[in-house]
C-alpha cells in the first residue's frame, strides 16, 4: 500500500496515484526479524605498531606586556653648578680671567646640590678641574716670568702708537736692549742745572748725592739705592708707589709725546737717605726715601752720543737731569749758557710774549727762555677747577698755576701754607720759611725752601674776591732766578 504524498490518497499498487496521477513512492519490501544468533568471538589480531608522526610546531611569538613604571620628576639642575661650568669654560679662553670665580661658584654648587639632592654635580666638577688647571698654569707662568710677552703683546696692541708697537716687536731690539741698570750703577752722574753730583758704588749698592761735584768732602746725603728697570720700573711706578699717583696710562702718553722714551728705557732709583752731612757735620735727621722716576735717554748732539737719566723728583715734583760724569764737560761746553734777563716791575707791556693762564687761575706774562707744556704727575687733577703748567727747555725751571674747584674761606691759605712749610721740613729741604707777601695785587702766603739738589720751589698761596683758593709755584736753581723773578713780577689776576 502506498500513500500518495500529492493528495494523500491509499493506492494499493502502480506507480502513479489513482486519484491525482501523481507518481508514488515504490514500496519498500518488509523484512522479517531473523532470530539472534551468537556471534564467534573474534580473536585478536596484533597490528604493526607505527611511529607517529610529528608537525613541526608553528613559533608564535611571545607577547610580554610593558611593564608600568612610577613616573618620577625631573631632577632640578643646580644654577651655581651651571654658573661655575660657564665661567670656569670661559677662563680656559681668555688667559684665566674668569677662572677663580668659577673654581668658587664649582665648588659652592658642587656642595650645596649634594645637600639638596639636585643635578650639574658633573658640570660642577669639570669646572673645578679647569679652574685648577688654570689657575696652576698662570702660577707657574708668572713664577717664570711666562706671562710678560703676553702682558707686553696686551698693553702695547691697546695704548702704543704704530711705531711704538712694531718696535715692541722687533726681536732683534730684545737681545740688543742695554743694562741700563748696570750702567746707571757703575758710572756718576752730575746734574746740568746745578753741578749736583751723584755717586753710585754699584758693589756695596749705596750712594753719595753732594751738592756740587768740585766738593766731595761736605754737603751731601748717603745711604742705600735701588734701581729699577723696564717691567719692573712700570709695576714698582705704578703699584709700589701708587700713592704718587702715576699711572700706567700717564706714563705710556709721555712715551707716546717723547719719541726717545720708551717702555724699556723706564727707570725708577730709589735713594734711601740715611745720613746727612752738612758743614762737616752729621744731622740729627729721620731716614726717609726719595724716588725719581724717568728715562734713560741717549741723544745725539753734535754728532756726539750722551748718556742722560731725564727724571724728576717724585717727592719734591722737581724736574732733574743727570748726565754722565765723563760727558759733562762736553755737554756742557756744546751748550751755550742761558741768558735770563730779569723783569722788572718798570717792564710792564707784554703783548710781545707768550701768555700762560686764563682768567680763571690768573697769567704770567713768559719773557725769557724756552718753554713747553708741563703736566704734574700728581694724580689729583680732578681737585683743580683750572690748571696750567710750564717747564723751561733750557734750565728746568716749572711753573704752576693752579684754582682748587671748592669755596675756601680767607684763613685756608694761610692753613695750607703752613702746612706745606711743615711738609717741606719733613721731606729734607733746607733753609724752609714763610712769609706773607703781595703777588698779582693780591695778599699771599709764600713758602720757600731749598731742595738737597739744589732747586727752590716757592709757593705762593692765596684766596681771591670769589673765595677760589689759588696755589702758584715756581721751581728753579740759582743759575735762572730769574724765572722766579718773571713769576713774582708779571702775574696778574684775569678776571
Amino acid at each position: 500500500m502506498s500513500v500518495c504524498p500529492n493528495c494523500g490518497a491509499n493506492n494499493a499498487g502502480g506507480k502513479f496515484c489513482g486519484s491525482c496521477g501523481s507518481p508514488l513512492p515504490a514500496e519498500q519490501p518488509v523484512y522479517t526479524a531473523q532470530p539472534v544468533q551468537p556471534q564467534p568471538v573474534a580473536q585478536p589480531v596484533a597490528q604493526p605498531i607505527v611511529p607517529p608522526v610529528y608537525q613541526q610546531p608553528v613559533y608564535q611569538p611571545t607577547v610580554y606586556q610593558q611593564a608600568v613604571q612610577p613616573v618620577n620628576p625631573p631632577v632640578k639642575n643646580n644654577g651655581l653648578c651651571t654658573a661655575g661650568f660657564v665661567l670656569s669654560l670661559i677662563g680656559m679662553f681668555t688667559v684665566g680671567l674668569t677662572s677663580f670665580f668659577g673654581l668658587i661658584f664649582s665648588v659652592i654648587g658642587l656642595i650645596v646640590s649634594g645637600k639638596k639632592k639636585e643635578g650639574g654635580k658633573g658640570k660642577a666638577i669639570a669646572g673645578i678641574i679647569m679652574s685648577v688647571i688654570m689657575l696652576a698654569s698662570l702660577v707657574v707662568f708668572y713664577c717664570f716670568g711666562l706671562l710678560a710677552p703676553i702682558s707686553d703683546y696686551v698693553n702695547t696692541a691697546s695704548t702704543a702708537s704704530p711705531s711704538r708697537t712694531a718696535r715692541d716687536t722687533d726681536i732683534t731690539e730684545d737681545i740688543d736692549t742695554p743694562d741700563y741698570e748696570k750702567m746707571i750703577l757703575k758710572n756718576n752722574w752730575i746734574s746740568v742745572h746745578d753741578g749736583s753730583y751723584m755717586v753710585f758704588d754699584k758693589k756695596n749698592m749705596t750712594f753719595k748725592y753732594y751738592m756740587t761735584y768740585t766738593d766731595t768732602t761736605d754737603n751731601y746725603y748717603s745711604g742705600k739705592v735701588r734701581v729699577y728697570v723696564g717691567d719692573d720700573a712700570m709695576d714698582y711706578l705704578t703699584d709700589d708707589l701708587s700713592n704718587l699717583g702715576v699711572t700706567r696710562d700717564e706714563v705710556r702718553q709721555m712715551i707716546r709725546n717723547n719719541s726717545d722714551y720708551n717702555e724699556d728705557n723706564l727707570i725708577v732709583i730709589c735713594c734711601d737717605h740715611e745720613e746727612l752731612i752738612k758743614d762737616g757735620e752729621k744731622q740729627d735727621r729721620d731716614p726717609y726715601t726719595v724716588d725719581y722716576y724717568g728715562f734713560y735717554i741717549q741723544p745725539e748732539q753734535d754728532g756726539k752720543t750722551y748718556d742722560i737719566l731725564d727724571i724728576c723728583n717724585m717727592q719734591a715734583a722737581s724736574y732733574v737731569t743727570l748726565i754722565r760724569e765723563d760727558q759733562y764737560s762736553d755737554f756742557a761746553g756744546s751748550n751755550d749758557p742761558v741768558t735770563t734777563v730779569s723783569t722788572t716791575a718798570e717792564t710792564s707791556d707784554y703783548s710781545g710774549y707768550e701768555i700762560v693762564g686764563d682768567p680763571i687761575c690768573g697769567t704770567i706774562a713768559l719773557t725769557q727762555g724756552t718753554w713747553a707744556d708741563w703736566t704734574e704727575a700728581d694724580g689729583q687733577s680732578d681737585m683743580y677747577l683750572s690748571r696750567y703748567g710750564k717747564m723751561n727747555m733750557e734750565t728746568g725751571t716749572i711753573i704752576n698755576l693752579s684754582v682748587f674747584k671748592d669755596s675756601y674761606k680767607p684763613e685756608a691759605a694761610q692753613v695750607l701754607a703752613e702746612a706745606a712749610k711743615t711738609s717741606m721740613e719733613t721731606d729734607g729741604y733746607f733753609n724752609v720759611s714763610m712769609e706773607t707777601t703781595t703777588l698779582g695785587g693780591v695778599t699771599a702766603y709764600t713758602v720757600t725752601g731749598q731742595y738737597q739738589d739744589g732747586m727752590y720751589l716757592t709757593v705762593w698761596y692765596f684766596v681771591d674776591e670769589y673765595t677760589m683758593l689759588h696755589y702758584v709755584s715756581v721751581e728753579y736753581f740759582d743759575s735762572d732766578i730769574a724765572s722766579y723773578e718773571m713769576v713774582k713780577d708779571t702775574y696778574a689776576m684775569g678776571r
